[in-house]
């Protein structure tokens, strides 16, 4: 008799809070300050730009190799320095082939807001190569003319929502360049100036066939088309779908380590609408069916106030509650039907807005595998910065057993 993995409904109903039960007041310290994500990458970065000014090539290049490494987990602003970086060691070396390769890496890597700047300084930094290859130069120059002149004419169509006379021949040189900013901007174009029964779907692949960095603007231009025409019709699901979709796109720009805080108020927008169609927790649900986690609002990042209000404590802790949701689920698997058990928890905000000190009532509790999911998910909370003293929050819930279907 093997035992059948519970449905996820039942998960979700595994458990409910309860009211605050008294606690044993704690008295602890603050949590270290949070670790500075981008220290390794600045200084490897500001170390290679002295070396290159005291001619120190070798060093430079240690550096720039270094600087290439930390920014791999940091977003598309720290890797195009570290490109940039590279490009200007290579050159300064005389490497002509490095130098082009790092420009075009340069090229590929630029994403997100500021997109066009970013291909502007590699194109230049290309161009600029000609001083160590002469005999290359005009098939260099004719080539980064081409690009912007489709760039130019993709703009163009897309702005008149009708495709110019350019826009065959811009789309080859996109494709034979294999430029990913390019083609999606072409694509743009398309769903622009096509009737509006197939905009939709051609919005959609704009959104859908290219993840890469370069992308990003494209993508996040066309989603922003598919919300507000969901949202027109009501259709919900597709609006929090799509607005999902979006807070990923935005968050290929992003450092890894921060991309978890990267959701617009119009995400919690959609998603209340959809929650208030399909029931309470349905905009979670399919965040988690398509990402396979969750992304948070950092509310310690509004402005300070004096206190911290029970208004802002609730509001935090249901926008954070899927991530107790998980260690409470998993503890309902641990406990034999019909066993139910009721868990009080307390723990502290501090004034960073940081949560530190969880602990039980029980304190045969303190070392269970439920207080240390607890406390890992504790982790990524962030309540409101205020001054005065320190909030103690109680909460109690109580887990019933999940019901184990059999299968013969």
């Amino acid at each position: 008799m093997v035992n059948a993995a519970p449905e996820s409904s039942e998960l979700a109903s595994a458990f409910e809070p309860e009211q605050p039960a008294a606690a044993p007041l704690v008295i602890g310290t603050p949590p270290p300050p949070l670790p500075d994500i981008r220290a390794g990458f600045r200084d490897a970065l500001e170390s290679g730009q002295r070396a290159l000014i005291a001619k120190d090539l070798e060093g430079a290049k240690e550096k720039a190799k270094a600087a290439a490494k930390e920014a791999e987990t940091l977003g598309v602003v720290e890797r195009a320095k570290a490109n940039e970086l590279s490009f200007k060691v290579a050159f300064a070396n005389g490497a002509l082939e490095l130098a082009q390769a790092a420009a075009r890496t340069w090229l590929a890597g630029c994403g997100g807001e500021g997109v066009d700047g970013c291909r502007t300084a590699a194109f230049n930094a290309l161009l600029s190569t000609v001083k160590l290859d002469a005999e290359g130069a005009k098939a260099l120059r004719e080539e980064v003319a081409e690009l912007q002149k489709a760039d130019a004419c993709f703009k163009a169509s897309e702005r008149a929502k009708k495709l110019d006379r350019c826009f065959h021949d811009a789309e080859q040189v996109a494709r034979k360049a294999d430029d990913h900013l390019l083609l999606s901007r072409a694509a743009l174009a398309k769903a622009a100036s096509a009737p509006e029964a197939r905009q939709l779907a051609l919005w959609a692949a704009v959104d859908e066939h290219c993840e890469v960095p370069a992308c990003i603007a494209p993508r996040r231009k066309a989603l922003a088309r598919l919300i507000a025409k969901a949202r027109a019709e009501k259709r919900w699901e597709d609006a929090a779908r799509f607005a999902l979709r979006d807070v990923q796109a935005a968050g290929l720009a992003a450092p890894k380590g921060e991309r978890v805080y990267l959701r617009f108020p119009e995400t919690d927008a959609v998603c209340a609408a959809f929650d208030g169609q399909s029931g309470p927790g349905s905009c979670r649900k399919l965040e988690k069916q398509l990402t396979g986690g969750w992304t948070f609002r950092d509310f310690s990042k509004e402005k300070p106030r004096e206190g911290l209000s029970a208004d802002q404590v609730r509001t935090v802790s249901e926008h954070y509650s899927p991530l107790l949701q998980e260690c409470l689920a998993a503890q309902a698997k641990r406990l034999r039907p019909p066993e139910a058990a009721r868990y009080d928890v307390r723990w502290i905000v501090f004034n960073d807005g940081r949560v530190g000190e969880v602990h039980f009532k029980e304190t045969s509790l303190e070392t269970s595998e439920l207080a240390t999911c607890l406390r890992s998910q504790f982790e990524t909370w962030r309540y409101p910065k205020y001054e005065g003293e320190w909030q103690h929050v109680d909460q109690s819930f109580t887990v019933t057993a999940v019901e184990r279907r059999s299968e013969r």
